[in-house]
């Protein structure tokens, strides 16, 4: 698993992170650049603080829409990077809340995945664990869903592997502390049915 996520992660450091390629667009007091919560590509949630150190991060997150309330968590265990540019690998997991309702949620996320159907009979599970790459921190938000280092913003763009371990599907999960907002972003239509079926499982 480790080398499919330095493989992955090295081919994916020739592109732009994320599924974008252009502008960014207004930015706050803080020259935080400012985007839509909801993209091509991309689909925003809200996201509060429980847990931040060089190497551990928890969070707390939720998506509240039509009246339900999608009420998950997640964390990362992430190591010293290294390369040129620098990445860091990850190990973490998304940790079900009882009590969410994220049919909205799921259904928004198959439009942003580009998944063509819509999980059902799902067995749910208390923690869904994941490998992932951590591509870039301190970065900016592009209105189409990349990421850039100019100007520098308090993102950080990650990669995460979920399913098969020996063919696992991908996906970006992506987070900002500071506008406290976290997202999924895709990596690749072709994976959004499994990401789909993976995620529905916990949130």
């Amino acid at each position: 698993m480790k080398a499919i996520v330095l493989a992955s992660a090295a081919l994916i450091l020739t592109l732009p992170i994320g599924c974008g390629r252009s502008r960014i667009v207004l930015q706050d007091k803080n020259s935080e650049p400012l985007v839509p919560d909801e993209g091509d590509g991309y689909l925003m949630f809200d996201l509060q603080r429980l847990e931040e150190s060089a190497s551990r991060q928890r969070y707390d997150c939720s998506f509240k829409t039509e009246g339900k309330t999608a009420h998950f968590q997640f964390e990362v265990v992430a190591g010293a990077p290294s390369g040129d540019p620098p990445i860091s690998i990850a190990s973490g997991k998304i940790v079900a809340v009882p009590g969410s309702d994220a049919s909205v949620f799921l259904g928004k996320l198959q439009k942003t995945l580009e998944a063509k159907a819509f999980p059902t009979k799902v067995q749910r599970v208390r923690e869904l664990s994941f490998s992932a790459a951590v591509l870039g921190t301190r970065q900016s938000h592009a209105i189409d869903g990349g990421f850039f280092a100019k100007p520098p913003g308090n993102w950080t763009a990650m990669k995460i592997f979920i399913g098969k371990e020996e063919d696992p599907a991908e996906v970006f999960l992506n987070f900002n502390s500071v506008l406290r907002k976290g997202e999924f972003s895709i990596k690749d239509a072709d994976y959004g049915d499994e990401v789909l079926r993976e995620l529905a499982k916990v949130l």
